[in-house]
């Protein structure tokens, strides 16, 4: 594995599916939920009247710096590297995931969310529940963007193009697509793209309830989304699983120019790349599969800790 320093310097990233992604999930397994024991430990740890979408949301809420509740401040001190616990970087091109591979990290989303499933066991006290909860909530549609596992790493020198890294030198890593822009000026990245345009795309403004309930009719539950064994072994699983779809995501993209680091900013080398014209519509395909699997995984992970 490489050491910690270097890993967090390969991990930046934005919260996978923003806020309306997110609360799409978490209406999607409180719907899978209806009547049993799971929603009814769930509601027992939330606060009254707050929901799985509600709790959905905390995980990126609280990456402001600006933003304080009553569990905030206990949290961010507990946990002051919070934010790499939302993704791995493995590169796009390996086959499944693995702890030893250049860009995953012991506090990555699959170890991390490996302990909410513990905590919640009550095997753990790396969190308390109703923090495991809002996490495990937030990580269940985080590991389904493909970007938030998937990395891609960018020539230092040559030709601008996709490699794996090998070695200390030579590659430069896209952050998670965060550093792949596009647009007028650069202003938009890739991380960004799947996270929120490519959920605006397909949702069309329509609220996230019933867009949630739209995609159980439609989409039922496929017997590939069922993950066989112990809990702990899915997130792993899921990653793995997210990984041909990375793959797709960098597919077609061109690298055309390196940029100057960004100005204030929190990516230092930035490239210019060109999206294939039927870029939008695999997002169409992909987005609300992966929203309807995150929702229906998170409530059968519920189900499977209190049967």
């Amino acid at each position: 594995m490489l050491g910690a320093g270097l890993a967090l310097i390969l991990t930046t990233t934005a919260g996978a599916f923003g806020d309306a992604g997110h609360r799409v999930i978490g209406r999607i397994a409180e719907m899978h939920l209806t009547n049993t024991r799971a929603l009814q430990e769930v509601r027992g740890i939330l606060r009254p009247g707050e929901s799985l979408a509600d709790a959905s949301v905390w995980a990126d809420t609280i990456r402001s710096a600006t933003y304080e509740d009553e569990d905030t401040p206990r949290f961010r001190l507990a946990h002051p590297a919070h934010e790499t616990y939302h993704y791995t970087n493995v590169p796009f091109q390996k086959d499944r995931y693995d702890p030893a591979l250049p860009g995953a990290h012991f506090t990555d989303i699959v170890q991390m969310t490996r302990e909410c499933i513990r905590v919640l066991r009550g095997s753990s006290q790396a969190f308390t529940r109703r923090e495991a909860l809002r996490l495990l909530a937030h990580f269940a549609g985080d590991i389904h963007q493909p970007l938030h596992v998937g990395n891609a790493f960018v020539s230092a020198e040559g030709p601008l193009r996709f490699v794996v890294p090998e070695g200390p030198v030579r590659w430069r890593s896209s952050l998670g697509g965060n550093a792949l822009r596009y647009g007028p000026d650069g202003n938009f990245n890739l991380h960004s793209y799947w996270d929120s345009h490519a959920v605006n795309l397909v949702m069309r403004k329509e609220d996230p309830a019933a867009y949630a309930a739209r995609l159980v009719k439609e989409l039922g539950v496929p017997a590939s989304w069922r993950t066989p064994g112990d809990p702990e072994g899915w997130p792993e699983a899921w990653a793995t699983e997210a990984l041909p779809l990375a793959r797709e995501a960098y597919e077609g993209i061109s690298v055309m120019e390196y940029l100057t680091p960004q100005a204030g900013g929190r990516t230092g080398h930035r490239w210019r790349i060109a999206q294939p014209a039927v870029y939008d519509a695999l997002a169409r395909q992909r987005v609300p599969v992966q929203l309807a699997k995150g929702g229906y995984r998170l409530a059968a992970t519920l189900q499977a800790i209190w049967p």
